[in-house]
């Protein structure tokens, strides 16, 4: 059976290589801490589903975490979508990771170690992984995956 063109455009839009400056983004906009490695599963679904960037895309300063799970059609099939992303996740971090761009740690702490070329990134999806580290800042990683609803990490 022959691909057609929509499965061509879904390729090319969710390439790894397309996504991973969105991942650095999201890394070069938060503090370093230890076991943030495991924030990167949450970046891809969240950015890219189109409920959740538009209100990432209206983040201030003050929004926090229960802000953010104030409305619940903004986390629907997070949990689902976490697992569908997490091979594109770990493709896009191997990409980062190849490049030189991130250093992870023992303690899966993850530091940026320079920039990304950003020219075929879509800015709405890089604006939003900015926004999302502002709300993930002041929350420990357990807390969050609990508060969005995952039973395991």
């Amino acid at each position: 059976m022959t691909r057609g063109p929509v499965e061509h455009l879904f390729t090319l839009h969710r390439s790894p290589i397309a996504l991973a400056p969105v991942i650095h983004q999201f890394f070069a906009s938060s503090q370093p801490r230890e076991r943030d490695f495991l924030l990167s599963y949450l970046v891809l679904p969240m950015v890219l589903y189109p409920a959740m960037q538009e209100y990432l895309l209206t983040v201030r300063k003050t929004s926090n975490l229960r802000t953010l799970c104030k409305e619940q059609s903004r986390l629907v099939g997070l949990t689902r979508n976490a697992q569908q992303f997490k091979p594109l996740t770990h493709a896009a971090m191997l990409v980062l990771k190849a490049e030189g761009k991130i250093e992870i740690t023992d303690g899966l702490t993850v530091k940026t170690a320079g920039d990304v070329t950003t020219d075929n990134a879509n800015p709405n999806q890089l604006e939003a992984a900015r926004r999302l580290s502002i709300i993930f800042a002041e929350v420990d990683i357990v807390s969050i995956y609990r508060t969005l609803g995952f039973k395991s990490l």
